[in-house]
């Protein structure tokens, strides 16, 4: 879970790794325009980094503010259990105006009766009179009835259900004055409510807090922005309403705008990186237990930027710089042969515990499907048939061809195209130890032994859970 109490207070001048500011500027520019941006979605898959953009924004907001906005931020997963999203929301905006002030009391004094009409109080008092639930709830004046409701007395239903008809045209006029209320008190300090984590709420609640924004919150002056995975909200959509609806239809009639959190950035030369891969050197750089040796083997940082990292969350590398902090307490270093190849085993053996497991379990039998491992390492078989082939591999031995070597012997088919003539792959043999030399490997022996005993640290305990 997040820490709120460290990312209420984050702006994008303490970190910006991802380079979203200029997303965040954009943003209070339509919020500033004439144009009706609200409600409107701030959409980014789970793990992305969504709270603390939330948190940022909302602090940029704040530091150069000249159209007076109040800013509230509403964590809609930790509401959820209230099941009143409207007081939830009513309550952030009451919490901006001192106790004895005129805008508090007005507010309070005009939501009271519509949270009274909708918020489940009448209704479920008239369900229970009616038809002999919430018992204990009930009006003392009602308890004489409801022998009578026992008995199914259908005078007494009709006028329970003439009583609903009467609380529905209530809440009508309720509805009305308080949207003007809030016209009136947000004149001159407009509200801007940033609503988080609607995504890991219960379905019948998120539907509940789109109404609400749509039937209370569409008034000049509030802004709405929803900070949430919208993919995961169209699936509680069709878990309230059936697999046959349309949710894209049924989300997008609540939200203007939608704004997509980008999940990388551009490097000086133009190249996309994710922002995994950024995120990875930025959590292990700023570990508390990983060694700077260890921080300062920059073949570490590649290992990440041949993976398939797309499809892990920024939590995810968090648990994976969790892995290595415990490989790392689970080290004897007096017993290091060589720290720059078993560093780099750690960090590629966590990334593998975290991404495949079934990889894995083919690491720890020495029984490597060839295919699977070049799929996982986004790579080929290694041709060093001809000398310029193998030229080309063996100059500049990358990481990603490092490991192609370093698990050849535990592949079913050998992942190395070798030349048929014995001196030519003696000759082939000698430059890979040569190129090996660089990531400081000792021996295939050393290697085995290491990978071994890494394998099993990961698996002594459920690291990532």
């Amino acid at each position: 879970m997040p820490d709120y109490s460290v990312m209420k207070e984050l702006t994008f001048s303490s970190r910006d790794e991802f380079i979203r500011k200029p997303i965040a500027e954009k943003i209070i520019k339509l919020l500033d325009s004439d144009i009706d941006v609200s409600p409107l979605i701030i959409d980014g898959k789970w793990g992305t980094g969504k709270t603390e953009f939330c948190f940022k924004l909302k602090n940029l907001i704040e530091a150069d503010n000249p159209n007076n906005y109040k800013v509230g931020y509403v964590n809609a997963f930790q509401a959820d259990h209230t099941n009143e999203p409207l007081l939830t929301l009513i309550s952030e905006i009451v919490s901006f105006y001192p106790k004895k002030s005129y805008q508090r009391k007005k507010l309070i004094k005009n939501a009271v009766p519509y949270l009274r009409l909708v918020g489940g109080i009448g209704l479920k008092a008239g369900l229970g009179f009616a038809f002999g639930r919430y018992a204990a709830d009930i009006p003392e004046e009602f308890s004489k009835g409801m022998e009578t409701i026992e008995e199914g007395s259908k005078e007494l239903i009709d006028l329970s259900l003439e009583s609903l008809i009467e609380d529905q045209a209530e809440a009508e006029r309720s509805l009305n004055t308080l949207k003007n209320v809030l016209t009136d008190i947000t004149a001159e300090t407009p509200v801007i409510l940033l609503i988080d984590e609607l995504d890991r709420c219960r379905p019948d609640f998120a539907v509940m807090m789109l109404e609400t924004i749509k039937h209370v919150f569409d008034v000049k002056n509030v802004q709405i922005i929803l900070i949430t995975n919208a993919e995961q909200l169209k699936a509680t959509i069709k878990h309230s309403y059936g697999s046959e609806t349309n949710s894209h239809d049924y989300l997008y009639k609540f939200f203007k705008y939608q704004i997509n959190l980008p999940t990388s950035i551009k490097d000086i030369e133009g190249r996309s990186i994710e922002n995994n891969v950024t995120y990875f050197r930025t959590s292990v750089q700023a570990s508390k237990v990983i060694p700077q040796e260890f921080k300062d083997n920059e073949f570490i940082y590649e290992i990440p930027t041949f993976l398939d990292v797309g499809k892990l969350s920024l939590r995810n590398i968090e648990q994976i710089v969790r892995c290595i902090e415990t490989l790392v307490v689970f080290e004897n270093i007096e017993r290091s042969k060589s720290l720059t190849i078993e560093q780099i085993l750690v960090v590629f053996l966590s990334f593998v515990y975290m991404m495949d497991k079934d990889l894995l379990n083919q690491i720890v039998t020495r029984h490597i499907n060839p295919t699977k491992f070049s799929n996982f390492i986004r790579g080929t078989r290694l041709d060093m048939r001809q000398p310029y082939s193998r030229s080309d591999i063996l100059n500049d031995l990358s990481v990603k061809n490092l490991f192609s070597i370093a698990f050849d012997k535990y592949f079913v088919n050998s992942f190395l195209d070798l030349p048929s003539s014995t001196i030519e792959r003696q000759e082939v043999q000698r430059h890979i130890k040569i190129s090996l030399g660089k990531y400081d490997y000792i021996s295939d022996i050393h290697n085995d032994e290491y990978i071994k005993q890494v394998i099993n640290n990961l698996l002594l305990f459920d690291i990532v859970k």
